[in-house]
């Protein structure tokens, strides 16, 4: 029973000295955060601010955090699967392909995200509203609607996530690809089990910053009237300025504060878990191409 226990002993140790970095890092991060909390949790009770007021909108900046959660998980993946389509595509030897690609990329990159989702949700609108095929068959128009601004804020991601694929595909030594070929392997199995692997390795932390910035984006859905965080915190400033008492300006700071908190939250924690898959997998002797 002593060998089991000091064999489980010993690689404790190594875990906690491998990760003993991270370790420190986050206890820094966590001890950092209480103390802000605590400073500015003094500051509401000493009326800087009113902290009744910002535990009483918590829940609808919760609420409101949950659906952007949602959007998050309907635009990363589709904007990944589009990414990965177009990227390989823009590898492809094959010129139609690569100028369909290529046309995907540039007309998702030059234009800007907002117009992208208005023109979604009004195109959209326009074609129920005057097609009787699709006026019959979709109830409710406005919610197909914004599921197409979506999709559409999914489109202008994945045509970014498009060129990280390409630029990781290339990365790849030609060398490597030549020897499969030479040994028998078809061009799908040299991708699957040779290109593939070092390109997700390679290209995640570019793809981070993407994921971390479609967080963000999905902001600009508000405009369509999705019910995210920012549309929550839009109406409670309004309800602020409608009541009786009217809207402070230290009032207003506190509803943007939460909700700045909120998306740092959950930005923070894409980032992070997205760092630890690169040091997991990460690719030696590419180490530079990852900073």
């Amino acid at each position: 029973m002593a060998e089991p226990t000091a064999a489980a002993s010993d690689r404790a140790r190594a875990f906690l000295k491998a990760h003993r970095k991270s370790f420190r890092n986050a206890g820094i991060g966590g001890i950092a955060a209480a103390v802000v909390f605590l400073i500015v949790y003094y500051l509401g009770l000493e009326g800087v601010y009113d902290l009744s007021l910002a535990a009483r909108i918590l829940p609808a900046l919760f609420q409101g955090a949950e659906t952007t959660l949602g959007l998050v998980a309907v635009v990363i993946p589709v904007g990944f699967a589009l990414g990965f389509l177009f990227g390989f595509g823009r590898t492809s030897h094959s010129w139609f392909v690569r100028s369909v690609c290529t046309t995907y990329v540039e007309f998702f990159r030059g234009m800007p995200p907002v117009v992208l989702v208005w023109f979604a949700f009004i195109i959209i609108i326009l074609l129920i509203t005057n097609v009787e095929f699709l006026n019959v068959r979709i109830q409710d128009p406005f919610a197909f609607a914004t599921f197409m601004s979506v999709l559409a804020l999914a489109a202008h991601s994945g045509s970014y996530q498009a060129e990280i694929v390409r630029a990781g595909i290339m990365s790849v030594p030609a060398g490597q690809r030549e020897a499969a070929e030479a040994i028998g392997m078809t061009r799908g199995a040299t991708m699957v089990r040779i290109t593939l692997p070092q390109m997700l390795r390679v290209s995640l932390p570019a793809l981070g910053n993407e994921f971390a910035s479609v967080i963000k984006d999905t902001s600009i859905l508000s405009v369509v009237g999705v019910m995210d965080l920012t549309f929550r915190g839009q109406n409670i400033v309004s309800r602020l300025f409608t009541s009786p008492t009217g809207g402070s300006l230290s009032s207003i700071f506190v509803v943007w504060v939460e909700i700045a908190v909120l998306y740092f939250v959950m930005t923070y924690s894409v980032s992070r878990l997205l760092q630890w898959l690169e040091q997991r997998y990460r690719v030696p002797g590419l180490e530079a191409a990852q900073l």
